[in-house]
């Protein structure tokens, strides 16, 4: 079975440097080429996505998806609408693994060759919003525990290709099914719509998140969307703070999660700066 990376991206600095952090990782910790897919924002690619592409990465334009069916600016609806794209540009694959661009690998994950999504212990089908949204979204029936208990998943998301589309649809309309705005809205739809299709879901335990930054590295993935006053990803977002991001003035024990991103960081700032990718990660196979 064949999986294909994915990553979701908007056409900015602030997701420009995370794309390029992410295709570096790739590339060098499971040699696999993945697929950025950009979403439009009415300008020109970011110039980080044109260096990206000029280093061998496959990237593809795509519509913008942020504004819901109630005219909300939401930004990640643009991952189910990622999803869409990727459903026809890897019709070869069988499947499809769906991730943010916040994302480093630390070394080979292993991947379930069935739809999935990695655990992320806060979502709870039982919150009185997610309930309403349920209902909304014509789900009345009652969840047995486990079930409940499957749906509590996030990125990154394995999809077969042959499901994608459909479900890529049914979650975006899933997401329109929320009527308060939250963050999280997208895993909740991500649940919604496997529902509504009568689709399982493995749960996955393969991620890291960097909420606590000196936890010892014991995960494949690492997913820095939290951060403290040492070093946190939202300190880099616009064009004159992400060209500082590639020269981090802090050291942490390289067994740490802090310490393997920050190591990551500098090896990818003198990859960008003067190392080329050797042919050996070039079209390298992935989980075939």
């Amino acid at each position: 079975m064949s999986h294909r990376i994915v990553v979701s991206a908007e056409n900015n600095p602030y997701t420009g440097w995370q794309c390029k952090l992410f295709y570096f990782s790739c590339v060098t910790r499971l040699g696999h080429q993945p697929l950025i897919i950009v979403h439009d924002s009415g300008k020109d690619w970011h110039s980080d996505f044109y260096d990206l592409s000029k280093a061998g990465c496959e990237i593809r334009p795509a519509p913008n998806y942020r504004f819901a069916g109630r005219g909300d600016d939401y930004y990640p609806r643009n991952t189910a609408g990622t999803l869409i794209h990727a459903a026809e540009a890897c019709r070869e694959e069988d499947f499809i693994v769906l991730f943010d661009s916040d994302i480093i690998f630390a070394r080979q994950p292993n991947f379930p060759s069935a739809l999935s999504g990695d655990f992320v212990s806060y979502v709870d089908f039982e919150k009185d919003f997610a309930l309403q949204a349920m209902r909304e979204f014509g789900i009345h029936r009652e969840l047995e525990n486990a079930e409940k208990e499957s749906l509590r998943c996030g990125v990154p998301y394995v999809i077969p290709v042959a499901a994608a589309e459909q479900l890529a649809v049914t979650w975006l309309d899933g997401i329109d099914a929320f009527s308060t705005r939250r963050w999280e809205d997208i895993m909740y739809a991500f649940g919604l719509a496997a529902l509504k299709l009568g689709l399982k879901i493995e749960l996955t335990h393969e991620v890291a998140h960097n909420f606590r930054m000196d936890d010892r590295l014991d995960a494949a993935i690492i997913h820095y969307c939290y951060g403290d006053n040492r070093w946190n990803k939202r300190d880099y977002f616009d064009e004159h703070e992400a060209r500082a991001v590639w020269q981090p003035s802090l050291d942490a024990p390289e067994d740490t999660i802090l310490g393997e991103l920050i190591k990551q960081i500098k090896e990818a700032g003198q990859f960008y700066r003067d190392v080329y990718f050797s042919n050996r990660f070039i079209g390298a196979p992935f989980f075939n």
